[in-house]
């Protein structure tokens, strides 16, 4: 518990999510290519620091891998952003991680894995409902406020076709 509370008051935390929020501020503002190389560098920061914006970076790097193409990259990122909600019990980040985890196994055309991802995303909607919580949610915002970028299905289901007429 102590450990928790050094880690978040240190200058290598701070540093992190300082980087954390401008990566956020220029990705919200179009520029997701200047982005992603500074949400990349204060993932493990943040991470190690236990600090709530890992799991957002993680969500955000998984969406940015997945509209260029890098599919693996896109699901370790969205993997661990759902595990990283899930340490948190943030149902909002939860839910639109597995969203966005459900899009990415249909791009991939793993249609099993996209429908476990689904159930689980409409588990959690339902909990959010219950608690009055969905609007924010699906809004795009995770419990601690921080922006997530969503993925659309229907890009998804492109994607697939266009490697296949590519080969």
């Amino acid at each position: 518990m102590w450990q928790h509370l050094v880690h978040e008051n240190s200058p290598a935390a701070e540093g992190a999510v300082d980087d954390y929020r401008k990566a956020i501020a220029l990705g919200f503002e179009g520029r997701w290519d200047e982005a992603e190389a500074i949400l990349e560098g204060s993932r493990e920061p943040l991470e190690k620091a236990e600090a709530p914006e890992a799991a957002a970076a993680n969500h955000n790097l998984a969406a940015l891998h997945q509209e260029r193409g890098d599919l693996e990259g896109a699901v370790f990122h969205s993997v661990r952003a759902v595990f990283l909600y899930n340490r948190l019990h943030d149902l909002g980040g939860l839910y639109a991680a597995l969203r966005n985890l459900a899009v990415i196994h249909t791009s991939r055309g793993e249609t099993h894995l996209a429908t476990a991802a689904q159930h689980q995303a409409a588990r959690a909607r339902r909990e959010l409902i219950a608690r009055g919580l969905l609007s924010a949610a699906e809004g795009g915002r995770d419990a601690a406020g921080e922006e997530l970028k969503i993925l659309s299905l229907s890009a998804a289901l492109v994607a697939p076709l266009s490697t296949a007429e590519a080969v």
